[in-house]
């Protein structure tokens, strides 16, 4: 339970207790301010005129910021709206005709979509949660003059584990040279050194929000060899490949929450890493019987991932939601219902297991005192389902 020090002035249990970060991060304040500042400026970045040159400056000064933070060149970098858009664009934007994309099971839906939409192929990944190598080299030797695309994530969003770029790399560089290489990195810029592990990659994508920027703001990094072509048409902005007017504050706020980010980084992880410490501690002792998913390999430090077998997700969430823990569990069709995660199927899990998935994500904003409510409140709630439903492992 909460030290007297708790810094709320009621009972946490009146509290709303966010461990949903994975998904969408607070807006970091200072970011906020750049975004209110940013929306005060009139003109069109395309634009000739004073007030344009003005918007065309601040564009390209945050451009050439997030480029650094990618390790790229200034003109490399592309602003979407989105990781979803930017993920959209390295795949479909790289397929010539005759040629399809490799990616993986554990994959985030906009990667998968698309890659089935190139009539693509999906490597399946281990028990951990990487992505097979021995599969991924057995189909690049026989298949590998066919791949224009090979797009495997930085690190996962639903089990945080860390994917091995740098022998996807290898793989792909002996089997299939001429095969562009995309990293989905939306959940590492607060995490991880995305410029070090994305190092060789022709493309990387990111997301505003997940990092304390604005939802509907991203960019994606592509090298100016790469031969991409738009799926937006238009005006012609972002090199050709991106038409649109550009969101500008939204953009402003991005490079700043991304400064934040990257800047704070060292200590952040630290301090996280120490709550998911405390948070997988006090769950272990309260349910010994379960193991978080992936903790087999390298694992970013925010996100713990359970399999509750015989359980279900809706479930869950809406017990701790009624307990204000807000949480998630595996991907949700357009009607809201939850399906069994996609992720942990590929990972070798068995529906029942993944039909009672949790994904507890702390970041910035999440303290000690929620940490220890939270392992109260989830470790609570599982145990009073479990003996419900009678599960086996209770």
């Amino acid at each position: 339970m909460p030290s007297k020090a708790s810094p709320f002035a009621n009972s946490i249990d009146s509290v709303e207790i966010y461990l949903d970060h994975a998904a969408s991060t607070p807006m970091n304040p200072v970011a906020l301010s750049a975004q209110i500042e940013a929306s005060a400026l009139t003109g069109n970045p395309s634009g000739t005129h004073k007030a344009a040159r003005a918007a065309k400056n601040l564009l390209e000064s945050c451009r050439e910021e997030v480029a650094g933070y990618l390790g790229v060149g200034v003109s490399e970098v592309v602003f979407t709206s989105g990781g979803t858009e930017a993920d959209n664009l390295a795949i479909l934007g790289s397929l010539s005709k005759g040629r399809i994309a490799l990616s993986t099971a554990i994959e985030h839906h906009a990667v998968i979509e698309s890659v089935k939409e190139s009539g693509g192929v999906l490597i399946g990944a281990t028990f951990e949660g990487v992505v097979d190598l021995n599969e991924m080299e057995s189909y690049l030797k026989d298949n590998g003059g066919n791949v224009g695309v090979v797009s495997v994530m930085m690190a996962n969003n639903e089990t945080g584990v860390v994917q091995p770029l740098a022998e996807v790399l290898k793989l792909v560089k002996r089997y299939a040279p001429d095969a562009l290489l995309h990293s989905d990195a939306v959940q590492a810029p607060a995490y991880l050194d995305v410029a070090g592990l994305g190092k060789g990659f022709d493309m990387i994508s990111i997301s505003g929000h997940k990092f304390g920027g604005p939802k509907g703001t991203g960019a994606l990094a592509v090298k100016k060899s790469s031969p991409l072509r738009a799926i937006l048409h238009g005006g012609g902005q972002e090199r050709e490949l991106r038409s649109g007017t550009p969101n500008l504050a939204g953009i402003a706020a991005m490079t700043v929450a991304m400064r934040e980010a990257v800047t704070g980084r060292d200590e952040n992880v630290g301090r996280i890493a120490g709550l998911t410490r405390r948070l997988r501690g006090g769950l272990a002792a309260m349910l010994p019987a379960i193991e978080p998913n992936g903790v087999g390999g390298p694992q970013m430090c925010n996100i713990t991932n359970y399999c509750f077998a015989g359980l279900n997700s809706e479930e869950i969430l809406f017990m701790l939601d009624s307990a204000n823990v807000y949480a998630s569990a595996g991907s949700s069709c357009a009607s809201g219902a939850l399906n069994p995660s996609h992720v942990l199927l590929g990972m070798g899990r068995s529906r029942s297991e993944a039909l009672g998935s949790l994904r507890l994500s702390l970041g910035v904003t999440t303290t000690v005192e929620e940490v220890e409510h939270a392992v109260d409140v989830v470790g609570n709630v599982i145990l009073d389902l479990a003996k419900k439903k009678r599960a086996s492992w209770i």
